[in-house]
C-alpha cells in the first residue's frame, strides 16, 4: 500500500509539470504580494522574462505566477500565455491574439527541422558599380554586431525545397534560448502585411549598412502580421536588403497595394534573431526572430501561390 501511495504521488507530481502553462512578459511590470496595487511590489519583471502560471485564470486582472525564485501577481495585460504545444519551450514576443491550436510541425518536429536546415551566414559587401561602398558586416567595431550583421548581409539563395513552412504563431513563440540552433535556418511564413513598406532612409542608418542613405543602400522594414491592418506592435519584421534586392523585380509600388488588404502573402528567407531591439517587443514588434533577408515574396491568388519574381 505505502508503494501505492507513494507511485500515486509521483503521478500527480509528473502530471502537474506536464500540464504546467507558462507565459512571457511583454512589457515591464511588477511582481507584487498579491492581486491589487495596494501594497509595494516585490521587483520588476523585464520583457522576455518567462513565467510559470500557478492558477490558470486572473483574479481582479492578475494573474498568480511563479518566476525563478519566487511567487507573486502580475497584471495580466503585460504578459502573453503561452500555448501548450506538448512541452514546447516558451518563446519571445507577444502574439496579438490567443494562442493558436498546435501546427502540423510544432514543438520538438520543428525544432528539429529547423536545426536540420540551418546554415551558417556568410555576409556579402554592398556593391555600387562594381566598387564596395560597404564590407560585408558594415561598419561597426563591435564583435557581436559584426556576427549579427553577416546574418543580415547575407546574399545565398536556398534551395525551392530546403525552407521549412512555419505558421505565423510558432515563429513569433521561439524562443530565445536556442538562437544559435535556429538562426540561419530558411523559412516560409504566411501572413498580412500591415502599416507600411518602411525604407530606412532616414535618421543615422544603420552599421549593417555603413550608415549610408540612399534607397538602394538601405534595408526595408515589412510589417508581417496574422490578420489585416494590424499595428506594428503585433508585427513579425520582415526585410529585404541591399545587397539581395537586385536578385529580384521588388518595388515599394509593387510592394504598397499589399499593405492592409486582404491579400495574404508567403514570405520566405533565412530566420534571424535580432538581439538588438529585444526592448522593442510589444510596441515596435511582436518579437525579435526575423526573416531577414527575404528571398522570395509570393501572393495568393485564387488558392495559388504567386512569385512576384514571375509578374
Amino acid at each position: 500500500m505505502k508503494h501505492l501511495r507513494t507511485l500515486f504521488v509521483f503521478l500527480v507530481l509528473v502530471i502537474g509539470l506536464a500540464a504546467a502553462q507558462t507565459a512571457v512578459v511583454t512589457r515591464n511590470v511588477n511582481l507584487r504580494p498579491d492581486p491589487s496595487t495596494d501594497n509595494a511590489p516585490v521587483k520588476k519583471l523585464t520583457p522576455g522574462t518567462h513565467v510559470e502560471l500557478l492558477e490558470p485564470d486572473p483574479t481582479a486582472g492578475f494573474f498568480h505566477v511563479k518566476t525563478d525564485d519566487q511567487t507573486g501577481w502580475v497584471w495580466g495585460k503585460r504578459i502573453r500565455i503561452q500555448p501548450q504545444t506538448g512541452g514546447t519551450p516558451p518563446g519571445v514576443g507577444p502574439s496579438p491574439t490567443p494562442g493558436p491550436s498546435p501546427s502540423p510541425t510544432t514543438g520538438q518536429n520543428l525544432f528539429s527541422k529547423l536545426m536540420a536546415a540551418h546554415t551558417a551566414a556568410a555576409g556579402q559587401p554592398l556593391m555600387e558599380n562594381g566598387n564596395q561602398v560597404c564590407g560585408p558586416t558594415g561598419d561597426t567595431t563591435d564583435k557581436k554586431k559584426k556576427a549579427l550583421n553577416a546574418n543580415k548581409n547575407r546574399t545565398d539563395l536556398p534551395g525551392g525545397s530546403d525552407y521549412v513552412d512555419i505558421n505565423w504563431d510558432d515563429l513569433s513563440n521561439l524562443p530565445s534560448d536556442r538562437v544559435n540552433d535556429f538562426q540561419g535556418a530558411p523559412v516560409s511564413v504566411i501572413g498580412f502585411l500591415s502599416h507600411q513598406i518602411k525604407v530606412e532612409n532616414s535618421g543615422s542608418g544603420e552599421s549593417t549598412n555603413c550608415h549610408l542613405h540612399g534607397d538602394n543602400e538601405v534595408d526595408w522594414h515589412i510589417y508581417l502580421t496574422k490578420s489585416p491592418s494590424r499595428p506594428i506592435s503585433e508585427a513579425i519584421i520582415v526585410e529585404t536588403t541591399p545587397r539581395t534586392r537586385p536578385l529580384h523585380k521588388w518595388t515599394t509600388g509593387m510592394l504598397s497595394p499589399l499593405v492592409d488588404a486582404n491579400t495574404r502573402v508567403r514570405i520566405s528567407g533565412w530566420l534571424m534573431f535580432d538581439v538588438e531591439h529585444v526592448g522593442a517587443i510589444g510596441t515596435q514588434r511582436a518579437t525579435v526572430w526575423e526573416v531577414h533577408p527575404i528571398t522570395r515574396i509570393q501572393t495568393e491568388n485564387n488558392g495559388q501561390w504567386i512569385d512576384l519574381d514571375n509578374q
